[in-house]
């Protein structure tokens, strides 16, 4: 093949190249994950693990697992949620004991990516540890006893949830009863 008939497929290479360099960054950042390598995905063939802890009695999986330096950082999507609910901030909590317990290194923060890309930085401090050992107590608390949850735990959530026919005597038997 001639130089004169490479040059333009050589060209149109380099273009493609830099265009799928240029989209690849712009959806990591869309994605939150533009710091850091992928350790794992929830949604790709870089399959999250599962990560359990025996000494907490606790089990879950990041949406993605970034390593960032010497550390790991789980990512969590929230992509109907415009704002960081305190819901996100104890499961990324638990997210980060898990990491800690699995791996042996404390993530410093986690990230919840929200509606339209917006990412929110959630600092793993000691007192966010012991508020999601708390609630993790309340909860084995709960299910050992047997009794339906404070109504705040049960009130919007309920009309919504899939577990609803089968829930304690006084939540709602269905959507919108």
């Amino acid at each position: 093949m001639s130089v004169e008939r490479l040059l333009p497929i050589l060209f149109a290479a380099t273009v493609a190249y830099i265009l799928l360099g240029r989209w690849s960054r712009r959806r990591r950042i869309e994605l939150g994950i533009d710091a850091g390598a992928v350790v794992s995905a929830d949604d790709s063939l870089v399959r999250a693990p599962t990560l359990r802890s025996t000494r907490l009695g606790l089990v879950g999986r990041c949406d993605h697992l970034l390593r960032v330096g010497g550390t790991y950082v789980p990512v969590e999507h929230k992509p109907s949620a415009r704002r960081l609910q305190p819901s996100h901030v104890l499961q990324v909590g638990a997210l980060c004991l898990l990491i800690e317990d699995v791996y042996g290194v404390r993530p410093p923060y986690a990230v919840v990516v929200l509606a339209g890309g917006a990412r929110e930085r959630v600092a793993f401090t000691a007192e966010l540890e012991r508020r999601v050992l708390e609630t993790m107590a309340e909860m084995r608390a709960i299910l050992a006893d047997g009794r339906a949850p404070d109504p705040e735990w049960v009130a919007a959530k309920c009309r919504a949830c899939g577990y609803a026919p089968i829930c304690w005597e006084g939540a709602p038997a269905s959507p919108g009863a």
